[in-house]
This record gives structure tokens, C-alpha cells and sequence, in this order.
């Protein structure tokens, strides 16, 4: 005789449930690994052409076609918007984005529909037309604006003379030249090929960003450190202790996680507003205004670590220790220190991680000033104000880069028993 249960009971299935599981929350990792995945795909990791201005009038597609004057011969880059599909050449159409060689003295742009706003762009490739060297600094000469700015980077492939392949910062501009430095006395070279080179490349050779990423790195690793150093004892003492007003100040620890990052940094530049002046003077708009703002946020997250760490530690461990012989210092230092290992990485990890992605705070208590308080977020900041969208998402690069490489690290070093 089996045993069937009461009757007219029924054991439900586990399946809808954990589907429901899998549902909410595979979800959220998806969101994620997409938003990972995008930032990578949207950069062109090729080099790029150097183009000239636009050439296409902005207006409305008509049934006879928007038409756009071309030199027979000469190369242009075509990047169909969403109302084209492409364009028609003499022989034959080309569909979608990419350079070509026109054949004929103009081309015709194929429209989704008639009436639509023109949302294509046509741009002719640059030649050069004079090549001239003084004094170890090449000046080109090109036939169309090139664009280009200051402080960016070509790269000149192709020469036919030694010294001047590379990827070269640009020291000088005008409308239609570029001036650059060559390694040595370089040799009048015939020709060359010249080209913008990928956005990584671009961010990775810039000295703006290059300071960016060694100021991260140093203001992140002090944040930590400063993080660790507070939370650890107040960590310690809000987990074993009970006192007077304890419930005022666990949530005092809290405000710098509820507040706006905003209204942190203005809370701090209101404060040295009564601090003295060579205070002042030394913290706000400086570096160290950059170390404390991410202090401020960061700090908050070691604390509430700490806190939980001590709290899953057993007290009865430490009250042996005591009962042994042991003061309260020692039992914390050979005895509660040693457990709490794991909640110690955890916390610097993500105070590490806090600081590296601070920006409001930054901003407004710090300023954002290349070479001096320019710190990675500053960095995506500063390129996206200049309308370079490839040199903000490169720099956004760099930022998963490093955090995933601080993770990876502590998880080896292990924390698995805190994030697994």
C-alpha cells in the first residue's frame, strides 16, 4: 500500500516557479551583458579615412531623386541615414555605407520614400597637396578641410621614405594643413597614405586621457585604503557594540548612499567654505578634491560591508578568546581580523569600483580640468561635450576594462565566498 499524502492533496511542479526565477532575473544579467555587448560593437576597431566636409544639402527626398555633384576618380565615403538605402552610380547602386570610387560627375541618392527629410551623408576623401619638411616637423597640405584639431592623432602609412610611418600627434592645424613631428630628420617623401586611427588607439595615445587613467588609479587605490581605514572600525563597533543614539548614527552612515552624487559634491563645497583658507585653497578644484569626493560616496559601501561581515561573525569566538586571557584589542586582531578577510576585500573591491565610477561629485567639488582633476569619468565627460561619441565610449572601455580586471583579482584572491 502506497503512500499517497491527504487526500485530494496534490504536489504541485517546481517548474513555473523557477522558470518565474529564471525569468526575473536572467532579465536583469541580459540588460547587462547587452549594454557590455553595445559598447563594443558600436566602435569601428579599423582605421578610418580621413574625410572632407559634407556634401550633402540638407532638404527632402523628391521623386526624381536628390542628385550630389562627385569628381569622376576621386574616393568618397557614403553612410546611408533611415531614409536611404543607398546610392545609384553609373554603374549600377550601392546599398548601405562604405567608400567608393565615383565614375561619373555625380551620384543619386536612393530614398526610402518620396518626401522624406535627406538623412544620408556624403563626404569626399582627403588628398594631400603639398608635403614640406623644416626643422624634424612635417607640414601637409591637404585639397579639402580635414577636421582634424590639435592634440589628435593621424596615422601615416605607405611612405616612401624612412621615418614617418606611425601614428603621430597632431602639433599644429589650420584649414587645410597638419603639422607633426617625425622621429629623426626625416627624408622628403613622395607619398604617403594617411588615415584616422581607431578610437582605442586615439584614447590610449592621448596624454589628456593617459592622466586621466593614472589619476584614476591613484585616487581610487587612496579612496580604498581611506574607506578601509574608517569602516573597519566603525564596521567593528556599530556590529558589537550597544550604546545611546547608535540608531542615529547607522543611518548618518547611510545618507551618503541615499543622497544624489550632485548634492554630495555641493555639500562639500559648501563646507570649505568655512574652512580656512589655505585649506581651501590646497582641496577644492584640486586633486585632493578629487580623493575626498570619491571618499565621501565609497566610504558608505566599506562601511555597510564591514558591518555585515562583523555581524556573521560568531561572538562567542571572540568571547573564548577573552575568557583565555586575551584584551579586547588582541582578540580583535588575532581572532575577528583573520575571519573577516573575505568581507575586507569585498569592501575595498567595491569601494575601488564606487571611486572609479564617481562623477557627480567629481564635477561639481573637483571641476573638470584636463591634465590637473580629469579622472576617467571627467574623461567620457569632457569627449561627449566635444562631440566625439568614439573617443567617449572608448574611454567607457577602459573604465569595464579596469573594473572587471579589480574584480577578477579579488575574486582569485578569494572573495568567491562573498559573491559566489
Amino acid at each position: 500500500m502506497s503512500d499517497s499524502g491527504p487526500v485530494g492533496f496534490r504536489v504541485a511542479s517546481d517548474k513555473p516557479f523557477l522558470i518565474g526565477l529564471g525569468v526575473l532575473g536572467g532579465s536583469y544579467l541580459l540588460i547587462i551583458v547587452a549594454m557590455v555587448l553595445a559598447d563594443l560593437m558600436f566602435l569601428n576597431y579599423a582605421d578610418q579615412p580621413l574625410l572632407g566636409n559634407e556634401m550633402v544639402k540638407q532638404g527632402r527626398h523628391v521623386e526624381s531623386g536628390v542628385t550630389v555633384a562627385t569628381e569622376n576618380g576621386r574616393r568618397y565615403f557614403f553612410r546611408a541615414g533611415k531614409n536611404e538605402t543607398g546610392l545609384r552610380l553609373s554603374g549600377g547602386a550601392m546599398l548601405g555605407t562604405g567608400l567608393f570610387t565615383a565614375t561619373d560627375d555625380e551620384v543619386t541618392l536612393l530614398a526610402v520614400e518620396s518626401g522624406r527629410p535627406v538623412t544620408a551623408s556624403l563626404r569626399p576623401e582627403v588628398r594631400l597637396s603639398g608635403i614640406a619638411v623644416t626643422n624634424n616637423l612635417a607640414t601637409l597640405t591637404t585639397d579639402e578641410p580635414h577636421g582634424l584639431l590639435w592634440g589628435e592623432f593621424i596615422r601615416v602609412s605607405d611612405a616612401d621614405a624612412a621615418g614617418w610611418d606611425g601614428v603621430r600627434e597632431i602639433a599644429d592645424t589650420t584649414l587645410h594643413q597638419i603639422s607633426f613631428a617625425l622621429d629623426s630628420d626625416g627624408a622628403q617623401v613622395g607619398s604617403l597614405g594617411l588615415s584616422k586611427p581607431n578610437p582605442l588607439v586615439q584614447a590610449l595615445r592621448s596624454r589628456d586621457i593617459r592622466f586621466s587613467i593614472k589619476l584614476s588609479l591613484i585616487s581610487c587605490t587612496l579612496t580604498t585604503l581611506f574607506s578601509l581605514w574608517v569602516a573597519v572600525p566603525i564596521g567593528y563597533v556599530m556590529s558589537r557594540f550597544q550604546f545611546r543614539g547608535k540608531a542615529v548614527i547607522d543611518t548618518l552612515l547611510d545618507i551618503p548612499i541615499v543622497l544624489p552624487p550632485l548634492v554630495v559634491g555641493l555639500s562639500l563645497l559648501i563646507l570649505f567654505r568655512y574652512m580656512p583658507e589655505w585649506l581651501s585653497d590646497f582641496v577644492v578644484y584640486k586633486w585632493p578634491a578629487v580623493v575626498l569626493a570619491q571618499f565621501m560616496v565609497a566610504c558608505a559601501f566599506a562601511v555597510r560591508t564591514m558591518r555585515v561581515t562583523f555581524d556573521q561573525i560568531p561572538q562567542r569566538f571572540e568571547q573564548v578568546a577573552l575568557t583565555l586571557g586575551c584584551n579586547r584589542r588582541q582578540a580583535f586582531w588575532r581572532v575577528i581580523m583573520p575571519q573577516a578577510k573575505g568581507g575586507l576585500l569585498a569592501a575595498g573591491t567595491l569601494a575601488w569600483a564606487r571611486a572609479l565610477g564617481e562623477f557627480g561629485p567629481i564635477l561639481v567639488f573637483a571641476g573638470a580640468t584636463r591634465q590637473k582633476t580629469e579622472v576617467l569619468p571627467t574623461s567620457a565627460f569632457l569627449e561627449l561635450q566635444a562631440g566625439r561619441t568614439d573617443g567617449m565610449l572608448a574611454v567607457s572601455l577602459i573604465m569595464i576594462a579596469a573594473a572587471a580586471v579589480v574584480f577578477i583579482v579579488a575574486r582569485t584572491l578569494g572573495m568567491k565566498r562573498i559573491f559566489a
